[in-house]
């Protein structure tokens, strides 16, 4: 079982929303999709989604799952939340592949350099920047390309277009899943194809 990483210094990018949707992608693409959460934030009560998802608040509990999940096929999802040093030194020793969301703006562009940074120093190999909350808007991509420029382009795995509706992955689900419009349907598909044609590339 491959094993993803979505972390990042810099709350409010992202991180979880990203996760579900890739987990999503996952699932609608006939892969298992194991989620994890780590976040100090209540995770949710019930869920109806066609993916397994763990409270894995506790590294320990963390690492028995991951372990219980490598003899398995499919994708392991792990949602890193804000910042959490205490994880950085065993996803970069164990993830096959780490994402860090980043926003359009100088401040998450600066903070996401710094954690990749810190991560590549603390052993992980595969450091992926994923521009999230993209604008839709030709004059504000061109506004926000000064910014996103100062990221190594060798290193931006894809960009997620800026959609409201992906806010509501992270609730808890009151009713049986149901499939979410089609925007959300469409990006998190094309986040998974991106991350699954990297992964086909890692031994």
């Amino acid at each position: 079982m491959k094993s993803i990483a979505i972390t990042g210094k810099k709350g409010g990018t992202g991180k979880t929303a990203l996760c579900h949707a890739l987990a999503l992608g996952a699932a609608w693409s006939g892969k298992h999709a194991h989620l994890c959460h780590t976040d100090d934030r209540e995770p949710l009560r019930t869920i109806n989604r066609p993916y397994m998802y763990y409270d894995a608040r506790k590294p320990e509990q963390l690492e028995i799952i991951a372990e219980a999940a490598a003899s398995q096929d499919g994708l392991l999802i792990i949602d890193l939340g804000g910042n959490r040093p205490q994880f950085d030194e065993w996803v970069a020793a164990y993830a096959d592949l780490i994402i860090i969301p980043t926003a359009p703006d100088p401040e998450d562009v600066r903070e996401s350099l710094e954690h990749a940074k810190r991560i590549k120093e603390a052993g992980g190999e595969v450091v992926k920047f994923v521009i999230n909350k993209y604008p839709s808007s030709e004059k504000e991509r061109i506004f926000v390309k000064r910014y996103l420029d100062l990221l190594p382009q060798e290193d931006v795995l894809c960009t997620v277009p800026e959609i409201k509706v992906i806010r509501t992955l992270r609730e808890t689900d009151t009713e049986p899943f149901k499939t979410p419009p089609t925007r959300l349907n469409n990006a998190a598909r094309g986040f998974y194809r991106e991350v699954n044609s990297l992964l086909l590339n890692i031994d």
